[in-house]
């Protein structure tokens, strides 16, 4: 019965660690294979036993009190419907699991390897589906066309997302921004832990990964892996003059990137022509954003303690689009596009709370991480993290919250030695 118990628990113990690494390989790949994986995950990890020293420190808790607060702003919702936990559902799921993964040092390392080799992986398939799209036989002869709307000039084809090789129509997997935002994940593992000393493959991959932001549009996200490889540049780099050499070269390309890429080029030569200023009719760009930043304040400056609940958030939002002739957003059914907005309309001021706090504890944590590599990872996500909460309403898509979920226990959960 003691060799029974004690197979059981080798077995347990290796499965788990089996399904966090394809967990974190399929993760940046099709969204149902990660939620498989992590649903079978979750099954084991209940007929385990749990560790009590790590479920009861204030960092581990505070998504799951976040899950709470949401499911209580529900019964105050009209539109109680049950889908938006669900959606959520990683907010739980992951405590429950590493509560349970007792991860040594060395299998932290390889499930951010995993997670890479996957972001690869999504890439390569990304471009096999844009050649395959972009290629015909006209009259016997290959065609190379990876513009969508003959009408669109290659530019305008990049700027209204019309284009094989940019923005959606190149990321099959994820939206644009959640996928720009896997990438730039993988190249801070690549840069924390020199990865480059394992497998000169990563060289490339600090190539390739850029190059794919640049295709993903996704402008926060060019801007957050400039701001990737300035940390590194600061924490690694100790010799003056070569950190001076490589902060001139990187601001010269980052500089170059942004120019090139049309719809960074556009918007900066539309806010220089016309300033932060809103136009309701206006369909593209940065307006969108300001339109809906605008919704959300008006929202919360009637409801600002408790919010209006998660059920009811995007119908009091498209009340004020409707109500300031937002016409766009209205009709696209935009949310606030930005974390800390989203949560204060959903929650009110203890759901805003918890977030800053989460966010807070977590760059606290970076700088008492004894491991150096981690150390570094853990400023750069949280970094990367906030950054994204003041652009993005991250934790409305499985993309975003499974995410934001995974790598903050990885971050917060100390590892055996």
């Amino acid at each position: 019965m003691i060799l029974k118990n004690i197979i059981d628990k080798k077995w347990f113990k290796k499965a788990t660690i089996v399904l966090v690494f394809l967990f974190a390989f399929s993760l940046p790949l099709h969204q149902k294979w990660s939620t498989f994986t992590l649903l079978i995950l979750v099954v084991i990890s209940l007929a385990q036993k749990t560790n009590k020293t790590i479920l009861w420190t204030v960092p581990f808790l505070l998504p799951p009190l976040l899950y709470l607060i949401m499911a209580i702003s529900l019964l105050y919702s009209e539109q109680m419907e049950f889908r938006y936990l669900e959606q959520r559902a990683s907010l739980i799921a992951f405590p429950i699991i590493f509560s349970i993964a007792r991860l040594k040092k060395r299998e932290m390392f390889k499930i951010l390897e995993y997670f890479t080799w996957g972001c690869f992986l999504a890439i390569f398939v990304c471009y096999v589906n844009a050649f395959y799209n972009s290629l015909s036989l006209i009259d016997g002869e290959l065609v190379f066309k990876p513009v969508i709307n003959e009408e669109f000039s290659f530019l305008y084809s990049v700027v209204r997302d019309g284009n094989y090789f940019f923005s959606s129509y190149f990321s099959i997997f994820h939206q644009s921004t959640y996928f720009a935002t896997y990438l730039n994940a993988a190249i801070a593992v690549i840069l924390a832990f020199s990865l480059w000393k394992k497998n000169k493959i990563y060289f490339f991959f600090l190539a390739l990964f850029p190059l794919v932001i640049f295709q993903l549009s996704s402008k926060i996200s060019i801007v957050i892996c400039g701001l990737i490889f300035i940390v590194y540049c600061i924490y690694r780099i100790r010799n003056i003059r070569y950190r001076g050499i490589f902060l001139i070269l990187f601001f010269s390309i980052t500089t170059l990137l942004i120019f090139k890429n049309p719809r960074s080029r556009i918007m900066i030569e539309t806010i220089s022509e016309r300033g932060l200023k809103i136009e309701p009719e206006e369909r593209y760009g940065y307006n969108l954003r300001l339109m809906s930043w605008d919704a959300a304040i008006s929202v919360i400056y009637k409801n600002p303690v408790f919010g209006v609940g998660i059920g009811d958030t995007q119908r009091e939002i498209n009340k004020v689009y409707k109500k300031k002739g937002y016409t766009q957003p209205l009709k696209e059914n935009l949310n606030t596009h930005n974390q800390f907005l989203q949560t204060t309309i959903e929650c009110g001021v203890l759901g805003l709370f918890i977030i800053i706090l989460m966010l807070t504890l977590g760059f606290k944590q970076s700088k008492f991480n004894r491991d150096s590599g981690m150390a570094l990872l853990t400023l750069i996500y949280f970094l990367t993290i906030t950054m994204n909460f003041m652009f993005e309403s991250f934790l409305n898509r499985y993309s975003g919250i499974s995410f934001f979920a995974f790598f903050y226990y990885l971050m917060i959960t100390k590892s055996e030695d």
